[in-house]
C-alpha cells in the first residue's frame, strides 16, 4: 500500500461534522478513514458513470452499423484501446 503523504482539507458545518463522526463511529472507523473511504467510492462511481454515453438516433445507427461491420483497422484500434490502463482502480 502506498504511503499517505497528501492532505485534503475541507471546511464543514458543525452539523455535518457531527453527522460524519457518528457515521464513522457506527462503522468502527476514524473520521479520516470514513471520509477517505466514502470519497474514494464516490470518485470511482463518477468515473464509471462516464463510461456510458447517450447517442441520438443517427449516431446510434452509425455506431450499431460499425459494430456489425467493423473496418479493417477495428481490431488494431480495439487492441490498442484495451492496452491502455483503466482510470478506475482495480480491487
Amino acid at each position: 500500500m502506498a504511503a499517505r503523504t497528501s492532505r485534503i482539507e475541507i471546511r464543514v458545518t458543525e452539523d455535518e461534522r457531527a453527522l460524519e463522526e457518528a457515521a464513522a463511529s457506527a462503522q468502527g472507523e476514524t473520521l479520516s478513514e470514513f471520509v477517505r473511504r466514502v470519497a474514494l467510492r464516490e470518485a470511482e462511481q463518477v468515473l464509471v458513470e462516464r463510461r456510458s454515453y447517450l447517442l441520438d438516433d443517427q449516431r446510434a445507427e452509425r455506431f450499431l452499423a460499425a459494430l456489425e461491420r467493423p473496418g479493417p483497422e477495428a481490431e488494431r484500434r480495439l487492441r490498442r484501446l484495451l492496452e491502455r490502463p483503466s482510470v478506475v482502480p482495480s480491487e
